[in-house]
């Protein structure tokens, strides 16, 4: 266990770096492929299928915008098109089969398939909404295993409750993580609440956290707005997903989980989400974050930044 807690940290450790890198990278390749043996190489590397590369540092929501760019890009060219598998996948394509056959591990890579560096999370430049529609019906709400959850989710879920999505984890507990990612949560929330409450009154809040705890000590004054649950619905981090995805209301933190679940709720609810106007820290010039659907609602600062 510590052994994996010590690797977990060292990977999560080198994000800050890796985020720099990952243009030079990607710039040396573009100049690469540019020369006669690169040229050499894509015409020997005919496919006809793709892989996609994906960066060993991507986790989770993250691994979602490669399978679905690999879904949308088989279905425009007809070709196979898939991701390289990466330690920690196993759990998403039980939950979600159809991701298998978009999935391939590096020794079953043919030397003659092309391949291409796995998409950053840029959205709405790198998906049409008709991609990202087909990707969420086709491949995610047709898993059995999810359909339950979501199934239960509204057992709970109500088009009044307001569901608050709260990441914490090593956005917090590593210093390198927590300056390119950590925000001043509650003041955030406050913010958020400020401007939610103008039009709607929620009949119950629902906290979706993987630190529930420190919701229930940071996050008590929800209960002055409406009555308030700081426990987990169901047991996984696919039912924390299935609450997402059924809510009517949303206000989010800064987490790729959170945006998946909240693509899900914009596709099937129309959902009104709420999400700070930051990603990281190195990305934090751009007025909107890149991984936000158009319609959703920015929450500013009164001043600077939310960043910590």
């Amino acid at each position: 266990m510590k052994q994996r807690a010590s690797q977990e940290n060292e990977r999560i450790s080198s994000l800050v770096e890796a985020n720099k890198l990952i243009p030079r990278v990607q710039k040396k390749i573009e100049h690469f492929v540019r020369k006669p043996y690169g040229y050499a190489i894509r015409f020997i590397r005919r496919g006809p299928e793709t892989v996609l590369i994906v960066p060993p540092i991507a986790r989770g929501g993250n691994w979602l915008y490669e399978w679905m760019k690999a879904y949308a890009q088989q279905n425009s060219t007809g070709e196979k098109v898939k991701i390289t598998f990466r330690a920690g996948m196993e759990p998403w394509i039980k939950e979600f089969p159809l991701l298998q056959m978009l999935t391939i591990k590096d020794e079953d890579i043919r030397f003659r398939s092309l391949r291409q560096i796995g998409v950053n999370p840029r959205i709405n430049e790198n998906f049409a909404p008709l991609e990202i529609s087909r990707f969420i019906s086709d491949v995610l709400l047709t898993s059995p295993l999810f359909s339950e959850s979501r199934k239960h989710a509204l057992d709970v879920v109500t088009p009044t409750s307001l569901v608050i999505n709260v990441r914490r984890g090593d956005y917090y507990s590593n210093p390198h993580i927590k300056y390119q990612f950590g925000i001043d949560t509650v003041r955030y929330i406050r913010k958020a609440l400020e401007q939610l409450l103008n039009d709607f009154q929620p009949t119950q809040i629902i906290l979706v956290s993987d630190d529930l705890d420190w919701c229930a000590e940071h996050l008590d004054f929800l209960m002055n707005i409406a009555p308030t649950r700081f426990e987990k619905i169901g047991k996984t981090m696919f039912d924390d997903l299935a609450v997402l995805s059924v809510a009517s209301n949303l206000i989010l933190t800064n987490t790729t989980f959170g945006y998946w679940g909240a693509y899900i709720a914009s596709k099937e609810r129309n959902a009104r989400v709420l999400a700070p106007n930051v990603h990281e820290r190195s990305t934090q010039h751009e007025r909107v974050p890149p991984q936000h659907l158009k319609g959703w609602i920015s929450i500013e600062p009164d001043a600077g930044s939310w960043l910590d």
